[in-house]
């Protein structure tokens, strides 16, 4: 079933980029269309690496089992660096296949030679780059007292690749700012829109080939000749990586013996979590929840992730807003507007990190105790669903008190907090129904159980429509001109029936 899931998932990716690709081909120069394929190839590589890099090559699971057989770590650590390249660059080259179906269709040659030749050198380039920063901080994973202060140590550093990027770019940009490009491009035509993709295109190009190193990379992957400047800066991106290359299987092998020793004793332990039993029975089964996240590293991580980004994304958002980034046709700065799209966008963003889909399939083999035990399906439900909520809640209010702090506060914006607030408890009281029929309890990896697990997405099909039908109804009644204030009542009022309705269902089918 995963498989079927992720081939679908591929398949779904594949088609929107084929589609995107040729609208591309057609709207602007070739040039413009290499330089587009090189940034979306550049940002699907790096995701893919982030994902792979923290399950599968820093991680030492794979431990006990080779180390009573006569292979080298250096061997190990070289097979685990093969595999983490090799995946996301086949990934990534199969989404090139549309571009250069169209190229050989114009008989591009020039262009097609540089989409095989150069760009798998730069993705193995970013590839080892970010795992050759990493290999330091996996180097000491033996130092680390727990694996979140490991997993988190890896998420900053991933994050200063972006930072840095952006920072690049804010440094060497022109002065035009993007959004005079929506100003003179008229949209009410669908030439229009046309020439607005065109000129955002070019506008990108122009400022990136305005950063020194990025300019010689570019210019030579989307040039139309193969120049001795195209060779050498090959020759040089294939060094380099070959540098990483060895480095990086350098620092993993050398303390390979300490990390898988240390990896193996953090590994899952309930027996030694404390446990607090007392006469209310809410207390009890809550700590069971709490417990249970305890229980993984990856479980631990997934909860500080899914309360960072909301705040840490409307953050931006209003920092955006402040720089009058965005288009004055969408009139987001308008009063009575803006509280709607930052408190949709953070209920959004809560929703992205689902840890509500699937708290069954967590507890692993320690499922069966919820058989085989005189656990009150109800109370382990709800407990289950409460926790959720309360991470997203504390979400929630980190990122209105950012939107205070920027000074979009006033009575309505309390009522929108009441609304999201209670939008996030019916988005979770319904996620894990799914999961509570059908759980994946047979793995492995934590990740498994999380992310890779197909009732992540089928929970969206259980959570999300409502939150749309309500967000529907929302706009309808903004539409019809009722008073904001008013309106933000009259949801809420539908928001507190809808929970009570759902939790007295739900305690009746438990």
């Amino acid at each position: 079933m995963l498989q079927v899931v992720l081939l679908i998932a591929l398949f779904y990716m594949f088609f929107q980029l084929a589609v995107v690709d040729i609208s591309i081909y057609l709207i602007a120069d070739t040039h413009l269309f290499m330089f587009y394929n090189l940034a979306i190839s550049s940002i699907l590589i790096y995701a893919l690496t982030c994902y792979l890099s923290t399950i599968q090559f820093f991680s030492f699971k794979e431990f006990p089992a080779l180390a009573s057989h006569p292979i080298s770590y250096k061997k190990i650590s070289t097979a685990k660096l093969i595999s983490s390249i090799l995946v996301p660059l086949i990934l990534s080259l199969i989404i090139q296949v549309p571009a250069l179906i169209l190229l050989i269709i114009d008989l591009k040659m020039i262009e097609i030679a540089k989409l095989i030749i150069l760009m798998p050198i730069i993705n193995g380039f970013i590839i080892l780059s970010l795992l050759f920063v990493l290999s330091f901080v996996s180097t000491f994973y033996y130092k680390y007292k727990n694996k979140t202060s490991y997993l988190m140590t890896n998420f900053i550093l991933m994050s200063l690749f972006p930072i840095a990027s952006i920072a690049l770019y804010a440094s060497f940009s022109k002065n035009k700012n993007i959004v005079e490009l929506f100003e003179i491009t008229g949209l009410e035509s669908m030439a229009g829109l046309i020439n607005l993709i065109h000129s955002i295109l070019h506008y990108l190009f122009e400022n990136v080939m305005e950063i020194p190193l990025l300019r010689e990379i570019i210019e030579q992957f989307t040039s139309n000749d193969i120049s001795i400047p195209f060779i050498l800066i090959t020759i040089f991106l294939i060094l380099i990586s070959t540098l990483f290359y060895f480095v990086t299987i350098y620092n993993t092998s050398i303390n390979y013996y300490k990390n898988g020793i240390h990896e193996s004793a953090v590994q899952t332990n309930l027996q030694g979590s404390s446990v607090h039993i007392t006469e209310n029975q809410w207390t009890n089964y809550l700590q069971r929840e709490v417990w249970v996240i305890k229980s993984e590293a990856y479980f631990k991580m997934q909860v500080i992730l899914g309360i960072l980004l909301p705040p840490v994304i409307s953050l931006i958002f209003l920092i955006l807003i402040q720089y009058d980034v965005f288009p004055a046709t969408l009139n987001i700065t308008e009063e009575g507007v803006l509280d709607k799209y930052f408190s949709y966008l953070v209920l959004f963003l809560c929703c992205i990190n689902n840890i509500s889909g699937t708290p069954y399939s967590r507890e692993g083999k320690y499922h069966d105790l919820l058989k085989y035990n005189p656990f009150n399906s109800s109370y382990v439900y709800l407990s289950k669903v409460i926790i959720a909520s309360t991470m997203s809640l504390i979400a929630v209010l980190l990122s209105f008190i950012l939107f205070a702090v920027f000074g979009y506060w006033r009575l309505e914006t309390v009522v929108m907090l009441m609304i999201i607030a209670g939008l996030v408890f019916c988005y979770n009281l319904l996620t894990p129904l799914f999961d509570s029929k059908k759980p994946l309890t047979d793995w492995v990896n934590p990740s498994e159980a999380a992310k890779s697990n197909p009732n992540v997405l089928i929970s969206l099909l259980y959570g999300l429509p409502l939150l749309i039908i309500i967000a529907i109804l929302h706009v309808g009644f903004i539409w019809l001109n009722i008073h904001s204030l008013l309106v933000s009542f009259i949801i809420l009022l539908v928001v507190l029936v809808t929970i009570y309705i759902l939790v007295k269902k739900l305690r009746v089918t438990l």
